[in-house]
């Protein structure tokens, strides 16, 4: 049976320690396995604390990042590039401190609005430093799920397709693919062909979200066509609900992530009913 998760954003905007707490708390209450914790900021997280916190609520603890323009390893620009490797090192430490066994996330590339393509030079840069950085997570059981996001947020791998290129290319068995099924929504023709060309071996995360990021069920996305691809590769990985409103998210993801307005505002409300939503859909 899969475990199933749940961002934390869906109910705090930063990740100070009593934030942190706070949201395992009711996390644990909801009755869900798994809580994605996100890197905003990694060097004011209390590694010894947070996983104790995991511990004490006894949920699974999971990473995630997105890197900025600053810390863009596509780029072009050797600063940036170094930038980026460092705050990676730093995440990867991070993961393995808190005691989780999966960074994923866009750690591939900036999480922003691209004004042109990919360039040959950037792609190499990116491919470097996550086989660098994927050397080091294999040596400490750390998966690194690269997610595959819209063309509005990088110009690195928007496809299913794209993913499997890349992570051939890095050519490490600890890399994998992090789906979602928001983005599929805007890339790809269906929910079956994407997760059917990825596979079980490669599949390192699965993100369920709405085609507005609201509650699951209420948009036009094809759960039933996801659930059931996701049982024809028998798919036994972590399963994370991913919801964000300005409601919640800090001012400046807000930004970065088009949430301009608030499809919900009770987040308990919201993540009880996403449990419900995938559990019945695994069941059926």
């Amino acid at each position: 049976m899969n475990k199933i998760g749940v961002h934390a954003l869906t109910f705090i905007g930063d990740i100070e320690n009593s934030s942190i707490e706070k949201c395992l708390s009711k996390v644990a209450k909801i009755g869900y396995d798994v809580m994605e914790l996100p890197l905003l900021n990694p060097d004011a997280l209390d590694t010894n604390f947070v996983s104790k916190a995991y511990e004490k609520f006894d949920l699974e603890p999971t990473v995630s990042l997105g890197l900025s323009y600053k810390t863009d390893i596509a780029s072009e620009d050797k600063e940036r590039v170094k930038a980026g490797r460092e705050l990676l090192f730093k995440a990867l430490d991070k993961t393995i401190d808190v005691g989780s066994t999966n960074l994923c996330g866009v750690i591939h590339s900036a999480l922003q609005k691209n004004q042109s393509p990919k360039t040959a030079v950037g792609y190499e840069n990116s491919l470097n430093v996550i086989r660098d950085l994927a050397e080091k997570a294999n040596k400490n059981n750390v998966t690194l799920s690269l997610e595959v996001v819209n063309r509005y947020e990088t110009n690195i791998m928007n496809t299913a397709q794209e993913a499997m290129d890349y992570i051939n290319d890095i050519g490490d068995s600890n890399v994998k693919v992090h789906l979602d099924t928001y983005h599929m929504n805007i890339e790809e023709n269906n929910y079956s062909e994407p997760i059917k060309k990825i596979g079980k071996d490669k599949l390192g995360m699965f993100h369920f979200g709405e085609n507005h990021r609201g509650y699951l069920g209420s948009g036009h996305i094809n759960f039933e066509e996801t659930f059931n691809s996701l049982r024809k590769i028998n798919y036994s990985g972590i399963i994370t609900f991913e919801s964000f409103s300005s409601e919640v998210v800090d001012p400046v993801l807000s930004n970065t992530l088009a949430v301009w307005r608030n499809l919900w505002s009770n987040s308990e409300d919201l993540a009880t009913e996403a449990l419900k939503f995938i559990r019945n859909g695994l069941q059926s």
